[in-house]
């Protein structure tokens, strides 16, 4: 309560909403063209979709409405209110209210990033997006977290934290004791997109051929890394373009858990280069990128969510033709 109360006198940005107590906040006040709009505050440290109260419309705007106080505010969650009409605000700033006649939304101020402590800090990395991953691999699908180990490596302890995340956070449901299904895949796939950093969990190595084709070099890499070299899978535009094609892809790209051996190199006929290129080799963090592969037209490919995901933010057009992916009728289908 103290810490909403420091943020509140201190942002110059709410200066007409004003608490009625400092030290013990309950309620607060909105003074916005002439009017005045009364919120009872409610502070929640682990938010669940249940605590999610609709503004009432009344003709009056002096009416209560509820104010959902929260540590953080995750895009998914801001979505759910959003959706349900209901004033929350977090305590980095975040702010979004809902009523007759009253709508404001202010993003979290610059350099904050406040959460409970027991909050897993990000489910979008490392093991962690292993389960995400897993799950829209077929979102339609009922689970059972015994599926998820298996699916995912990831320890018991792991996978029972994210699912109880992502059911306070409304992105799964629970069916019954033991069995659980995403609620609205997009938005978990959109979660994932905000919070997705390429850079920090894969390093790239850049190589140019003079091989144009991309399929040709696709299916050279299956030959030789086949029978000589690491595991691998390909990703983003080659990936993407055999699955559902919209632009032909300017680069060959693909998961490996190390970088082929100057023999394969020399074999492959690839020469290294700082930029560009027309072929990547991505080594990633955590080799769950690997676990939910799929073959086509005999090359293996990453998920298509995780295709996506290695789109959405890069140039080259990726981000055009990861919407056409995620457009296509078999997108997120298993």
């Amino acid at each position: 309560m103290r810490e909403f109360a420091d943020l509140v006198t201190k942002d110059k940005r709410v200066e007409r909403f004003r608490l009625d107590s400092v030290e013990d906040p309950k309620t607060a006040t909105l003074h916005l063209d002439g009017q005045k709009h009364r919120f009872q505050l409610n502070f929640v440290v682990t938010p669940t979709t249940a605590d999610i109260q609709p503004s009432p419309s009344p003709a009056s705007p002096t009416e209560t409405k509820p104010l959902l106080v929260v540590p953080r505010l995750t895009p998914a969650f801001l979505d759910a209110c959003r959706q349900a009409q209901a004033c929350v605000a977090d305590l980095n700033g975040q702010l979004y209210l809902r009523a007759h006649g009253l709508l404001v939304s202010l993003p979290a101020l610059p350099g904050r990033n406040l959460r409970f402590e027991l909050e897993p800090r990000n489910v979008f990395v490392g093991k962690s997006v292993r389960i995400v991953r897993s799950l829209l691999a077929d979102p339609e699908g009922v689970w059972r977290q015994a599926d998820l180990l298996k699916r995912t490596g990831a320890t018991s302890g792991l996978v029972s934290r994210i699912i109880k995340h992502l059911q306070r956070q409304g992105l799964l449901k629970k069916v019954d004791a033991r069995r659980f299904h995403v609620v609205t895949p997009s938005l978990l796939l959109d979660a994932w997109g905000q919070a997705d950093d390429f850079n920090r969990r894969a390093t790239t190595h850049r190589f140019t051929t003079l091989e144009q084709d991309p399929v040709r070099i696709a299916k050279r890499l299956r030959n030789v890394l086949t029978h000589n070299g690491p595991h691998f899978a390909f990703t983003q535009w080659i990936a993407a373009w055999l699955r559902h094609p919209y632009t032909e892809p300017p680069v060959i790209s693909l998961y490996v858990p190390q970088l082929p051996s100057k023999a394969i190199l020399d074999e492959l006929g690839l020469r290294p280069v700082s930029e560009a290129g027309r072929v990547w080799f991505h080594l990633p963090a955590d080799e769950g990128v690997f676990r939910e592969t799929r073959v086509v037209d005999s090359l293996p490919f990453v998920s298509n969510a995780q295709i996506y995901i290695d789109l959405l933010k890069t140039g080259l057009r990726g981000p055009e033709q990861a919407q056409a992916l995620r457009e296509w009728s078999g997108f997120l289908k298993p």
